[in-house]
């Protein structure tokens, strides 16, 4: 064989190999996707159409120079809220997903609460009737089917009260993968503002019956003193 042969014998066979790669790639299965490829293809968004506010007292730490001392704040009182959730791919859940709105500079702990949500209804109670389940209880986020969840919300007499500002609905949701359900993890934060006043005094009401759960010097510096009618 001279070397002229050789090379197209060795081009044949390239070409033979390549050829044969391509066949098997576009019969090998795709690889499944993995949980955290799923939810990261989720998208949320989340929009205040109407809010009112009120105003309380909490307990506020300035330092050393200022010291502690009961200062007036604002709390949202009750909104309108839209919020939407679609997906590329169709991605099973153990359950509706968790939301979550939390206020400006949130702790709870502040408040005697554990739990940093706002609201009443619970959100997520509302997801479930939106998102209806199978037998087993689980749901499917549809491809091109988005969900659309329209809520009137209050501040609820046990929950956290949180100032106007910057807040965030936190989404959270256990991923069932080749039918095994997995530990929640969080999907995503979606920003959202509720605003301030356009002026007019707030309604008041007594801090004894309200659970300011943010940090209230923070807020108080940031915001100024709310006008009030008592």
């Amino acid at each position: 064989m001279n070397r002229r042969t050789a090379v197209i014998a060795l081009a044949a066979g390239l070409a033979v190999v390549a050829l044969a790669g391509v066949a098997l790639w576009a019969w090998t299965p795709q690889r499944p996707a993995t949980a955290d490829e799923l939810l990261a293809g989720i998208t949320a968004t989340a929009t205040v159409d109407e809010s009112s506010l009120g105003a309380t007292q909490a307990i506020a730490d300035f330092g050393l120079e200022e010291g502690i001392r009961m200062v007036p704040v604002r709390i949202v009182e009750d909104m309108a809220l839209e919020v939407r959730l679609e997906t590329p791919t169709d991605v099973t859940l153990a359950a509706a997903p968790r939301l979550c709105l939390t206020g400006p500079f949130w702790n709870p702990l502040d408040a005697g609460l554990s739990d940093r949500c706002w609201g009443d209804p619970d959100l997520a109670s509302l997801l479930v009737d939106a998102m209806p389940a199978d037998a087993e209880g689980r749901v499917t986020l549809r491809a091109g089917s988005p969900v659309v969840l329209r809520a009137d919300l209050a501040r609820g007499d046990e929950r956290c009260d949180y100032p106007p500002g910057d807040w965030l609905l936190e989404i959270a949701a256990e991923p069932v993968i080749e039918g095994v359900t997995l530990p929640r993890r969080e999907i995503t934060k979606v920003p959202l503002t509720v605003p301030l006043e356009q002026g007019g005094a707030l309604a008041w009401r007594s801090n004894s019956d309200t659970r300011f759960c943010s940090f209230t010097a923070a807020v108080y510096t940031r915001q100024g003193e709310p006008a009030i009618d008592r």
